[in-house]
């Protein structure tokens, strides 16, 4: 009896610690974004239609012009002369 059980939890456990780890990765490639994100988009890119590309350029484009208005207002404030 112990053999089935062990014979059918053996590969539950593995599989689902596979899983686990796909999901680790695929929430940090989404929290940074980063390179994965690039290689993916330029990977696919010659797959996409016009509208698709500039969707993409637009969507790339905002999280961009978010990232520089975070960096900005971290900077301390210049006093003007």
């Amino acid at each position: 009896m112990s053999n089935e059980w062990s014979s059918i939890l053996i590969p539950l456990i593995v599989v689902i610690g596979i899983l686990v780890l796909l999901a680790w990765i695929g929430m940090r490639a989404r929290r940074g974004g980063g390179s994965m994100t690039t290689i993916a988009v330029g990977a696919t890119d010659e797959f996409l239609s016009r509208d698709q590309s500039k969707a993409v350029e637009v969507i790339v484009e905002r999280n961009a012009g978010k990232e520089e208005e975070s960096q900005s207002d971290s900077d301390p404030q210049k006093p003007r002369s």
